[in-house]
């Protein structure tokens, strides 16, 4: 884990275990980077994600702040994290109630994604991802046929499908794109995830290519929106 990511998590540690609210004040750089043994460049860098996913604002003059309710599990879009990294990033334990992977026919949106014929067999990988043992995420992983012999003999439920493929199969991640679609759960996705039949969810569609454009995933991830907060930097 890259050094300002294990920084952050910290930092929201810090706050949670403080009783920290909206409003309330830091310490001092200096202070957190001495209490929570942190380097002064690396709790800068930190400091500035949590103001990127909106969870932190600074007042020039006055100090930094907690910006809102840290308990939902923070992230900015413009980091491609995995959805387990997001989750052990805010703080939480990741885990997994469910694991299905099973060959299945691409449709006509998993074969435009993944570059294949309709039809064609591609491994799909079903997970239903917990924080802190309580259902927050139902991920389905369409993944690229170059990837589904060795994630095969995958046994390992909670394994992060991104450090799968950085690390197992050698591949660098490149660019990834992310569609956002408001829905409402259907009786499967409300069982799953223990909420309401046709209350909100946030459904995201990330394709994820290797650094020459070559597709790798297609995901279709069902969020719980009262447990994520998602922001989007933004500049003209």
């Amino acid at each position: 884990m890259l050094a300002y990511v294990s920084a952050k998590k910290k930092i929201l540690q810090y706050i949670k275990s403080k009783g920290l609210r909206a409003g309330d004040r830091l310490p001092t750089e200096v202070e957190l980077s001495e209490q929570l043994d942190i380097s002064r460049l690396t709790l800068r860098e930190a400091l500035n994600a949590l103001k990127s996913d909106g969870l932190i604002h600074a007042v020039q003059g006055k100090g930094t702040f907690v910006a809102c309710n840290v308990d939902h599990i923070a992230d900015s879009l413009n980091t491609n994290y995995s959805v387990s990294e997001m989750i052990e990033v805010a703080g939480y334990r990741p885990g997994v109630a469910s694991f299905e992977k099973k060959l299945v026919k691409a449709d006509h949106c998993v074969a435009e994604k993944l570059q294949v014929p309709e039809g064609a067999d591609v491994l799909m990988c079903a997970r239903l991802r917990l924080a802190d043992d309580e259902p927050v995420v139902y991920t389905k992983d369409y993944l690229s046929p170059r990837l589904t012999s060795q994630f095969l003999e995958i046994n390992d439920e909670s394994i992060s499908l991104y450090s799968f493929i950085e690390e197992t199969c050698n591949i660098p991640l490149g660019m990834s794109t992310t569609e956002l679609l408001p829905m409402v759960a259907d009786a499967e996705v409300a069982g799953l995830l223990q909420v309401p039949e046709g209350s909100p969810v946030l459904k995201m569609r990330v394709s994820v290519n290797d650094v020459f454009g070559k597709p790798l995933v297609y995901a279709s991830e069902m969020f719980r929106p009262d447990k994520f907060k998602f922001t989007v930097s933004r500049g003209r």
